[in-house]
């Protein structure tokens, strides 16, 4: 199940809850299921660990895709890569980052 590898932070206790599901649009419903935002207006902290690597001469590539559905007018997502001291239960939007895109 997704929730053994991902981590909410409980930093805030209003931050927004995520949920498994292929969405409104979708192929198959589920084999496109992801990781989707449930409440409108919140803010959000999720992180998953992954095993050490370097990527020491060589290129560096980071991807992810966002399907938007809500009916809003401002709102973002982004990715961060933390260094491997996160505590990601007190994930927060001060937490040390080594990259920030989206």
């Amino acid at each position: 199940a997704w929730s053994r590898r991902w981590v909410e932070s409980k930093h805030k206790p209003d931050y927004g809850r995520f949920v498994l599901t292929a969405g409104k649009f979708y192929g198959d419903a589920e084999k496109d299921k992801g990781i989707q935002t449930s409440q409108d207006a919140r803010f959000y902290a999720l992180s998953a660990r992954f095993e050490p690597f370097s990527n020491r001469d060589k290129t560096l590539v980071l991807q992810f895709t966002v399907k938007h559905e809500q009916n809003i007018d401002c709102g973002g997502g982004y990715v961060k890569l933390f260094p491997a001291s996160l505590n990601q239960e007190d994930m927060h939007g001060d937490s040390e980052y080594n990259i920030m895109f989206g």
